[in-house]
């Protein structure tokens, strides 16, 4: 009797042997079916430029690396003139993005991983907790800009465990969808991060950097997670449009009868936490949505809305005189005529300026939504308009 358990003991141990043996071996396979196809460096860094370096100068690259992998994926790294910003992108055969490396001049990296299913859409997301590819510091970094490096990176990225996050080394999002196709829910995995889409809402959702991508030694480049919730009906009259950045609450607008009724900024807690959010309630009148920011010194910023089309948006001073009007007449869904005025002080009335006749590439952009005001604002370089 002991001498079968024994037997079955030693069957046993063979197995789970053998099975971590090939678990072992498909891993290993797997990042040995990776490997560099091309690799090149270019540098602009004097102004005697070759062939090659002129066409990074006006673009204004101090750098740029190109790097193909086997399995049909690819690299490109930028580093450009003051703000020396510089962006890492890792794309699969496909050219969708799997991983980006940004950094602005005077921060550390930030560096994330997409995951996408069997329909091709976000997954998973990562942002590592430490530079982890080309740290500013020798002891910071994994992964170097070259050969060894950039295939190293994108071996990692191939042997990614999500269901098994180490969270350790980095922050994993998970989002989910429904039967239609609509993610309904982002949370963050072992985290109390997340946004639920109540019934009959969904998630809109996009990774993006931040407007100033180029300009901000500070914030330049970085990625945030963008969310937005809205209803899946289009012909509702009552809802809200609530939109998230890294999981923090950004704007939301409450719609009655189809039309805005209350608009709410809400502030930024790690930058200015003091601050209050501001909240914006249109004056509406016969068929127009007006909106005024007033600034400090009792000025005012307005912008009015007609049948969801933005009408006009006009500066006016402390004492009430308008100071500069822009008027919007839309000609066809193509076409905008734009008229600029400005007051003449000897008559105290605006006065023509100029007059012209745009494209309209987007009519999205004039119509009544969230964004009510398009004056600087502190999330300015986080939220896209």
């Amino acid at each position: 009797m002991f001498l079968n358990l024994g037997r079955r003991i030693m069957r046993i141990c063979y197995t789970l042997f053998i099975l971590g043996l090939t678990l072992l071996m498909f891993a290993s396979c797997k990042r040995e079916d990776i490997s560099v196809t091309y690799f090149k460096q270019l540098q602009s860094i004097s102004d005697n430029t070759n062939k090659e370096d002129s066409l990074m100068m006006p673009c204004g690259f101090i750098e740029y690396d190109s790097v193909r992998f086997s399995d049909g994926s690819y690299a490109v790294h930028r580093l450009q003139y003051a703000p020396q910003n510089s962006l890492t992108e890792f794309f699969d055969n496909k050219g969708r993005t799997i991983a980006t490396v940004a950094r602005a001049s005077e921060c550390y990296a930030q560096t994330l991983v997409y995951d996408y299913d069997d329909e091709g859409r976000l997954s998973h997301l990562l942002q590592y907790k430490s530079e982890i590819f080309e740290g500013l510091d020798s002891d910071s970094t994994s992964y170097g800009r070259n050969k060894e490096g950039y295939l190293g990176f994108r071996q990692m990225i191939a042997d990614m465990d999500y269901k098994h996050p180490d969270t350790a080394k980095y922050q994993q999002t998970n989002i989910e969808y429904d039967k239609d196709g609509d993610a309904v829910k982002a949370y963050m995995v072992y985290g109390s991060d997340s946004i639920v889409a109540p019934s009959g809402y969904k998630l809109t959702i996009a990774v993006k950097p931040c407007l100033s991508f180029w300009q901000s030694d500070l914030h330049g480049g970085f990625y945030i997670f963008h969310v937005k919730m809205e209803p899946k009906r289009k012909d509702l009259q009552n809802y809200k449009v609530c939109r998230f950045a890294d999981y923090l609450p950004s704007m939301e607008s409450e719609y009655r009868n189809g039309r805005i009724v209350k608009t709410v900024w809400h502030h930024d807690p790690c930058i200015e936490s003091d601050d209050k959010d501001l909240v914006f309630i249109p004056i509406i009148t016969d068929d127009l949505n007006v909106y005024s920011v007033t600034w400090e010194d009792g000025s005012k910023h307005q912008r009015v809305y007609k049948d969801g089309l933005l009408a006009y948006k006009q500066e006016i001073s402390k004492y009430g005189t308008a100071l500069k009007k822009e008027t919007y007449s839309f000609l066809s869904d193509k076409k905008v005529k734009v008229t600029f005025e400005t007051i003449d002080y000897k008559t105290k009335a605006l006065k023509t300026i100029s007059t012209s006749v745009m494209n309209v590439p987007n009519m999205e952009k004039f119509r009544e939504d969230m964004n009510v005001i398009s004056g600087n604002y502190r999330w300015e370089n986080y939220y896209n308009k």
